[in-house]
């Protein structure tokens, strides 16, 4: 399935109190062909239009006057309906600290995406809601992700020493420089 197919089966809610950044992003994303593009001022609107109608995924501004994205993952989270507990939720900010990612992705956002915004980061996420196949688990009446760690060979103790006794260090690369970044 391409990018393009899945954005034309896809219901969007945009939620930002923002009128420039809202009308923006449902050009964008009708632009992009999503079959249902429904943008709300408040929170409290968009609740109402989910619990009503299930949309495929949410892009949630963070810091809104009405309430704000951490208040409303929490309402999607711990949702007492699964769909609508799982649904996915993808954080608009102009905030992109490391405290802002870190809260938003314990609460449950399923991407996080930093203004101004990017149509090719755009894409690049919903693509990822797309394809993600994490699970989810009810802990503490809340819904949350469990991501089973990725499966590595193990060596022996005794291939470990081996290798380690006839191998020089290896430079650092960009690439072992960044392994600790998250990238969404």
């Amino acid at each position: 399935m391409t990018v393009q197919s899945a954005l034309k089966r896809m219901s969007v809610v945009i939620i930002d109190d923002s009128q420039r950044t809202r009308s923006m992003l449902a050009t964008l994303m009708r632009d992009m062909g999503c079959a249902s593009v429904c943008p709300f001022e408040t929170t409290k609107e968009a609740r109402i239009a989910i619990e009503k109608t299930l949309p495929s995924v949410v892009l949630c501004d963070w810091e809104m006057d009405d309430g704000n994205g951490a208040e409303f993952l929490d309402f999607i989270r711990c949702h007492p309906k699964d769909q609508i507990a799982m649904l996915p939720v993808i954080i608009v900010t102009g905030h992109g600290s490391r405290d802002v990612l870190i809260d938003a992705m314990k609460r449950g956002a399923t991407q996080f995406l930093v203004k101004p915004i990017v149509p090719l980061e755009l894409l690049k996420k919903m693509y990822f809601v797309q394809k993600d196949a994490r699970k989810f688990l009810r802990r503490n009446g809340r819904m949350i992700y469990i991501n089973p760690p990725p499966k590595k060979p193990v060596k022996k103790p005794s291939e470990r020493l081996v290798h380690q006794a006839n191998s020089k260090p290896a430079p650092v690369t960009a690439k072992d420089a960044d392994r600790d970044v998250w990238e969404l």
